[in-house]
């Protein structure tokens, strides 16, 4: 065997097979192998490529899974043993539309590659398994000649997610039946929150009830200091104890210091011969509310301060301190520190009292509490004295656009003026008192906002007419001279809307 260079120096392999006869050649049969060096080193190259292509697909993570252009598996890797539970040996030579028909995958993206041509992504169930799979056609000559299939298990992941959404829709629950609670609690508790605003107040009122740290509400008259106050103690612990009111405005200079601390027998002429226990002395082991604090006189300030400061008080004509354990809560309509400004009000007594602000808005500015609060108004009124009075829609929708400058008092003592006054189970907006009639038309207008079509808006502005040219007249008769139309017409009109004619 030798090697010999023909073509210009290209190496042949040869072999020679000599047949003798005795000392004689008969016969030599040459056999020549050309090698081509460069190709068996690009045969080499890709040997290894192929070895290390294999290696990777082996090595993915994801589920490697390729099929021929009629879905018959050719490469199945690892991976793909393990997401979709199956053998290679199981899988190798098959066809994907035979394994769909015969239930081991719910459907197969082989399939719905191959009929739509292009790539595709869905969710396929496999041996109990939710396994994501995505199949990308390659195309030879124009048709598909391979499917590449990426797949990953994704069991986990949706019950992980499954197991979150449960979470979140068992935390949604418990937020509702807890702010079903809240309302409920403070429904009963006499307290309507229904905006925003009013919400963060009793919610700040009830963590501030868990304390003692005195705590100043201010606000206008009638917004409801009382009612805050009273639920502060109510969700405290101290709702056991007393709950002892003080309407700073109310009583006299000269006796709200006896009022107040109370004195000792002899202490002034009239004074009670056994002496007189104080409102504060009153309030031990519970809540004292001092209403109206900006009225208090400047010169009783300092002796509340000091109490304020010591939990310590001396009766009027008395000598001995007297320690109380109670919890102050104050109240004003006024500015204190305009008040502070003007030298009508203590500084520092500001600050002892100052320690937890809550500041009330008038009801003008919560309309959501209107609706609500005239409804617990209503429903208490109608059980203390057994009527089943009721509002009409366009009464309610007066009395949320009127601007109530006395608050939730003013609301309150209006909606027991109608229930007593009217006459019929349905009161209507001519029931109501000219103040809030003629505040609401002087703001009537066309909002955009509130316009639900032409007719309803054409409605509104007719009764609106009609109310107005009945207070101007006595009879339909009259009305109907006025809008220049038949006296019957006027009838029917005020009927429709429900207006009654009581001028007849």
């Amino acid at each position: 065997m030798g090697l010999i260079r023909v073509n210009k120096g290209s190496k042949v392999e040869s072999e020679f097979f000599i047949n003798m006869d005795k000392n004689n050649v008969e016969d030599v049969i040459c056999v020549f192998k050309k090698i081509y060096e460069e190709n068996k080193r690009e045969i080499e190259y890709y040997k290894e490529l192929e070895s290390e292509f294999n290696t990777i697909i082996e090595s993915s993570s994801d589920g490697i899974h390729v099929t021929d252009g009629e879905g018959t598996t050719l490469r199945f890797n690892r991976a793909c043993e393990r997401i979709e539970d199956i053998s290679r040996k199981e899988m190798i030579g098959k066809n994907m539309r035979d394994m769909v028909k015969a239930g081991i995958y719910s459907k197969s993206v082989t399939v719905e590659v191959l009929e739509s041509k292009r790539s595709v992504t869905l969710l396929q169930h496999v041996n109990g398994k939710e396994v994501m799979a995505t199949g990308t056609p390659v195309f030879k000559d124009g048709r598909i000649n391979r499917v590449v299939i990426n797949s990953r298990d994704i069991t986990e992941l949706n019950k992980l997610k499954r197991e979150l959404n449960d979470a979140y829709t068992m935390k949604e629950k418990a937020e509702r039946e807890l702010e079903f609670l809240r309302q409920r609690e403070t429904s009963e508790r006499n307290v309507v929150a229904e905006s925003i605003s009013m919400k963060r107040i009793i919610k700040l009122a009830e963590s501030v009830a868990k304390v003692d740290s005195t705590v100043l509400i201010q606000g206008e008259s009638g917004v409801g200091k009382g009612v805050i106050s009273s639920f502060i103690h109510k969700n405290s612990n101290r709702r056991k104890g007393p709950f002892i009111k003080i309407d700073c405005s109310a009583i006299p200079e000269n006796l709200l210091e006896s009022e107040l601390f109370g004195y000792e027998k002899g202490a002034f002429t009239g004074a009670n011969n056994r002496g007189k226990i104080g409102l504060i002395e009153l309030a031990n082991k519970g809540t004292l509310f001092l209403d109206e604090i900006g009225e208090m006189p400047l010169g009783l300030q300092a002796k509340l301060l000091r109490f304020i400061q010591d939990r310590e008080f001396i009766r009027v004509g008395g000598k001995n301190p007297i320690s109380v354990d109670i919890r102050v809560i104050a109240a004003t309509n006024r500015s204190l520190r305009k008040m502070i400004d003007e030298k009508n009000f203590r500084q520092d007594l500001y600050y002892r009292l100052n320690v937890i602000p809550i500041s009330i808005p008038p009801l003008r500015e919560r309309k959501e509490d209107i609706r609500p609060l005239i409804n617990s108004a209503l429903n208490k009124l109608n059980k203390k004295y057994n009527f089943t009075k009721r509002f009409n829609v366009d009464t309610l929708e007066m009395l949320v656009k009127y601007t109530w400058p006395g608050n939730v008092r003013e609301l309150e003592n209006i909606t027991e003026r109608l229930i007593v006054t009217t006459s019929f189970e349905e009161i209507m907006p001519e029931d109501l008192p000219s103040t809030i009639g003629e505040s609401v038309q002087n703001k009537r207008c066309f909002n955009m906002d509130n316009i639900k079509s032409y007719k309803d808006s054409m409605d509104k502005f007719e009764r609106s007419l009609l109310m107005e040219i009945k207070k101007k007249s006595n009879s339909t008769i009259e009305m109907a001279e006025i809008l220049k139309i038949d006296p019957s017409t006027v009838r029917r009109k005020l009927k429709k809307h429900h207006i009654k004619i009581d001028f007849e």
